[in-house]
This record gives structure tokens, C-alpha cells and sequence, in this order.
């Protein structure tokens, strides 16, 4: 973890408490705030994870390695500004919201377990294998005048896992807006 610096940690600090403040279930925040706040993580949450594909997938394009090596900082930078707060707000604000659709209880609608799972599973393929490929291109970068081959295929499996990673919380977004009942 020698990429995060004070600084970094810090500032997901900041970020953590403020997203568990603003999701608190105090009696003056009703059903509408919780709502919003989780629309609000989902949107955080889906659009950096699709955003950092975005940015690595065009700075890869290039070729260039400081442009690669300034894209894997920030991939790994806006998920300490967003993808962590985003996935607290989901969280947080879900577990609220949840009982509601389970009639009273808080995993009743199945649904609702179904969508947890494919969070918290995406949530595994982060912790297990982005986080350390992302790392990896930040260090592959560092340094030389070209892409390494190395750094080719660190970014394949980040490729590989963020797919799956990136497709598992879009089908729970789908399952949130849909509410089947299977």
C-alpha cells in the first residue's frame, strides 16, 4: 500500500465519515433523504468504476507511459474520492431502505439479497484484484520510455476483472430499478 500516502488516507477518512453522517438513520432524515442518498452512492459508485475503465482504456490507446502512469494515479485516486463513498452511501442508505420491500424485514425481498450479493462479490473482485493490479500499472509506469510487456499484462487482468466487476453492480442497479419478483 506504499501508493497511499497520508494524504490519500486521510482524505477517505473525511470522505468515510461524512458518507456515514449523511446516511445516519436519525429520526430527522425520513425515507426520502435515504433514498436520495443511495441514488446518489449508486451514481458515484457505477459512474467511476465506469469512468476509470474509460480513462485507462484512452490513456492505453496512447501508448504514452506518463500519460498511463498519470491515468493509473488517478484511477486509483478516484477510488478514494468516489468509488469508496459511493459503495458506503449504497450501503448505508440500502440497509435503511431495505426493510421496506422485504416486508419488515431487512433481506425479505429476494431481490434485494440478490443485488447485496452481486455488490459485495464486485466488492471481493476489487479488494482481491483490482486494487493490487491498479497499483502494479501505477509502479509499471513509473518509469522507462515504453509500455512494458509487463504492464500490458497487468493491465489484461485489471481489463478481465474490472469487467466483471463493472457488470456484476450494473445488474444490481438494474435489479434496484426492476424490483422482480423472483
Amino acid at each position: 500500500m506504499k501508493h497511499l500516502t497520508r494524504t490519500h488516507i486521510g482524505l477517505a477518512l473525511v470522505l468515510i465519515i461524512l458518507a456515514a453522517l449523511v446516511s445516519a438513520p436519525l429520526p430527522f432524515y425520513g425515507r426520502q433523504w435515504h433514498l436520495l442518498m443511495h441514488i446518489v452512492g449508486a451514481i458515484l459508485f457505477v459512474g467511476n468504476i465506469v469512468i476509470a475503465a474509460a480513462w485507462m482504456t484512452l490513456a492505453m490507446l496512447t501508448r504514452q507511459v506518463k500519460v498511463l502512469h498519470f491515468a493509473a494515479k488517478a484511477v486509483n485516486m478516484a477510488d478514494i474520492l468516489f468509488t469508496i463513498p459511493g459503495v458506503l452511501l449504497l450501503l448505508i442508505n440500502g440497509l435503511y431502505l431495505a426493510p421496506a420491500y422485504g416486508g419488515g424485514d431487512l433481506l425479505g425481498a429476494r431481490w434485494v439479497v440478490a443485488a447485496l450479493i452481486l455488490l459485495t462479490v464486485s466488492g471481493v473482485i476489487w479488494g482481491g484484484f483490482l486494487l493490487r493490479y491498479q497499483f502494479q500499472l501505477v509502479d509499471l509506469s513509473a518509469t522507462g520510455e515504453e509500455v512494458s510487456a509487463a504492464f500490458d499484462g497487468v493491465f489484461k487482468k485489471w481489463t478481465g476483472w474490472g469487467v466483471v466487476a463493472t457488470v456484476l453492480p450494473i445488474i444490481s442497479l438494474v435489479l434496484m430499478v426492476f424490483k422482480p419478483g423472483f
